[in-house]
């Protein structure tokens, strides 16, 4: 573990995005579990195990806190410290069954997902998967989006993980990863300070900035009646998980070839895998409202917390892989500096001051609508361990916060983890739903190829 990690203060404030994510679980469907499977080469020390978790509950306090309702359920709910915390509630090691494969791990994985978190204990656990085909093992953690996003989540992985340095100029174990900039976010006590100073210097720049800040909330809070998909009008409690491994190279290729990012190509590549998915269930669609976390985080940020803004936007599913690239690159830019990015902690805090049902029933309007949701999290960019054991892969499986289903990008070293999180009540073959998705990869992957030619 790194010199940082040490017995922290207790936290007892819950900030208002954390809070909105907890209340939010009053909605089944909308629960924000998170499941993350991390599958190594090789059984690690079951000692040295433990020891990492137990030292990065006190590297995160959150992980020794439970939830606490305000009084009468009306307020912002609060950390209190478990006086009874017992590492051996949440941590626990078995053998998998037959047939022992990744498969068997997922099933595991998806079963924790559907069952919501005891308030009386700190809103986690992970099981040591032991005795997989090939030697392998695998962790599968559960917790709750109140205590990181996918970010700080991946923070306090490094944390666990074995000290490892890129030889190729990378990070140490330990160093958060950025995320793709988004444009600087203050705080909103700073942002309305300066806001007031601007306002008295230039009037009309003012009115026009607070007409953008209007539109930009409205996209943000517009609600949505029903998703665009005719073939995903309901939603459950079911999941299914199911995964898909691609190169990052292939990825970084298409970006650089044509000017976007790899969260672009990542996007554009789910859009052609659910639009083979309709065709193949006889169903057209035009266009899908995706749901996509833009991170506002800052180097200086604990691991924990969340600190992110929901973008929505309504994507044309362009039949021409290039088009469609170039209409997500569009779309991804039009957000990155959108004024909402700005008031995300403002907008919770209003919410935060309403009763929760009517938050549950405001957010359940926005989400239940989407199509689908998409979260890429960038991993560490070289090989690391756990207690001897070489992390091969990394799965994230995120909640689909009422959508369809989530599609989360987790890169490891060389390796793009592709975790898809199925609400079974949409999407009820899962199998098939893979395939379509790999289609959509290769087609988009098949661009950097096509413009050699091309310029051949």
């Amino acid at each position: 573990m790194s010199e940082q990690t040490r017995v922290g203060a207790v936290a007892t404030a819950m900030s208002d995005s954390d809070a909105l994510l907890w209340t939010l679980g009053r909605d089944p469907v909308l629960r924000t579990t998170i499941v993350a499977v991390l599958v190594l080469d090789g059984t690690p020390q079951w000692d040295e195990v433990r020891g990492r978790f137990e030292a990065l509950t006190r590297f995160i306090p959150q992980l020794r806190s439970r939830v606490v309702a305000a009084p009468f359920g009306w307020g912002r709910p609060h950390w209190a410290v478990d006086d009874r915390f017992d590492l051996d509630v949440h941590l626990r090691r078995m053998v998998a069954p037959p047939p022992a494969t990744l498969r068997t791990v997922l099933d595991l994985a998806q079963a924790m997902a559907v069952v919501g978190f005891d308030t009386a204990l700190p809103p986690w656990e992970a099981v040591l998967v032991e005795g997989l085909r090939g030697g392998e093992a695998a962790i599968v953690v559960k917790f709750h989006h109140s205590i990181a996003d996918g970010l700080g989540g991946m923070a306090a992985a490094l944390e666990v993980l074995d000290d490892h340095v890129d030889t190729r100029g990378g990070q140490p174990r330990g160093v958060p990863p950025q995320a793709e900039p988004v444009g600087q976010v203050h705080s909103w006590p700073q942002g309305m300070a300066s806001g007031v100073v601007r306002a008295a210097s230039h009037p009309g720049a003012t009115l026009r900035s607070a007409q953008s800040t209007v539109a930009s909330v409205g996209k943000l809070l517009a609600p949505a009646r029903r998703p665009l998909s005719p073939l995903w009008p309901n939603r459950s409690l079911g999941r299914r998980f199911e995964v898909l491994d691609l190169p990052t190279s292939a990825l970084r290729g298409v970006a650089q070839h044509t000017e976007t990012t790899v969260n672009d190509v990542f996007v554009t590549s789910v859009l052609g895998g659910l639009r083979r998915y309709h065709e193949q269930h006889g169903a057209a669609v035009e266009r899908l409202r995706l749901l996509m976390p833009i991170s506002v985080r800052d180097e200086g940020d604990r691991a924990g917390g969340n600190r992110f803004v929901p973008a929505r936007f309504a994507l044309t599913i362009e039949t021409d892989p290039l088009r469609r690239l170039r209409h997500v690159h569009d779309a991804a830019q039009s957000w990155k500096h959108a004024p909402a990015l700005r008031l995300n902690q403002v907008l919770a805090a209003g919410l935060d001051a309403l009763p929760p049902q009517l938050v549950t029933m405001v957010w359940g309007g926005l989400l239940k609508g989407d199509d689908f949701v998409a979260t890429n999290v960038p991993g560490p960019a070289f090989d690391v361990a756990i207690a001897g054991a070489r992390l091969a892969r990394l799965y994230a499986f995120s909640p689909p916060s009422g959508a369809a289903l989530n599609v989360s990008l987790v890169t490891v070293a060389e390796r793009a983890c592709l975790g898809l999180n199925l609400d079974t009540a949409a999407v009820a073959d899962g199998e098939v739903f893979r395939e379509c998705l790999a289609a959509g990869f290769d087609e988009v992957l098949a661009l950097t190829a096509v413009e050699a030619q091309v310029v051949a």
